[in-house]
């Protein structure tokens, strides 16, 4: 089963998008604020080139507000039921960059993030060329050991660990998961790159008519012979994979109840 787990989900796409790199350089690219695009109420989002507001929303120290790039657009899709907006943003520094999937969900917050965090916590929810061990799971933290089995030849292996923390704020009913990779679990192994640089988080917001605003932020630095340029281009499909996970989990679970 397929999750959109944090800091290991690009890695399998990744890998076998090397296959097809002449596939890969052909993104088009805008820009969106959070977020018109998504609604429907911005005609500009479906063209090439940026506009100048920055989004602010992550953002409480102002002098580093006009340092900050613009969000540019990667890709939307409109269908009722299955639209989001994806958005990537350099990183000062880096070859690689932030991104991040806003979608509108038909199911309250709290439905939403039960199953996220279920997924999370889950063994057995995860990529299928990943071993998933949970380190630790209590009211303080949420600790994941993550082995990624790349499959392809003059590849290493990945693994990360992470640290999960879960978040309710009661006065806006918003739910939050964040992530990033800690060095506290199995000892480094011959010939697997671990993945220090990588955190992300999900956000889930209400919306009227019982919905939820879900947003999804990652960066992850996957170092060795992944170039970044792979990276970067690789991240959209596989956020929509994960949105798309993410959508059916929580349908499933609906049916359940």
């Amino acid at each position: 089963m397929r999750s959109m787990l944090p800091p290991t989900i690009s890695l399998a796409v990744i890998v076998m998008l090397i296959l097809f790199l002449a596939l890969l350089s052909g993104i088009s690219v805008g820009h969106a604020e959070s977020n018109p695009c998504l609604e429907g109420q911005d005609p500009d989002c479906s063209t090439a080139g940026e506009r100048t507001t920055t989004d602010l929303s992550d953002v409480t120290d102002l002098p580093e507000v006009s340092a900050r790039p613009p969000w540019t657009l990667l890709s939307r899709n409109d269908e009722a039921g299955a639209d989001y907006v994806i958005e990537r943003r350099k990183v000062a520094g880096s070859d690689f960059s932030t991104f991040r999937l806003e979608a509108i969900l038909d199911s309250p917050p709290d439905l939403v993030a039960r199953v996220a965090v279920r997924n999370v916590s889950d063994p057995d929810y995860h990529q299928d060329n990943t071993d998933k061990t949970i380190l630790r799971d209590d009211s303080e933290a949420l600790i994941v050991y993550s082995y990624i089995h790349i499959n392809t030849p003059f590849v290493s292996d990945r693994d990360v660990i992470s640290k999960i923390d879960r978040s309710y704020d009661a006065e806006t009913q918003v739910h939050h998961l964040r992530w990033k990779a800690i060095d506290e679990g199995p000892p480094k192994k011959d010939g697997v790159i671990r993945l220090e640089r990588s955190e992300g988080s999900w956000t889930f917001s209400p919306e009227a008519g019982g919905k939820t605003r879900a947003v999804y932020e990652s960066y992850t630095e996957t170092v060795g012979y992944l170039p970044a340029w792979i990276v970067n281009s690789a991240m959209s499909k596989t956020m929509v994979e994960g949105i798309e996970g993410l959508r059916t989990a929580v349908r499933e679970e609906m049916q359940g109840e």
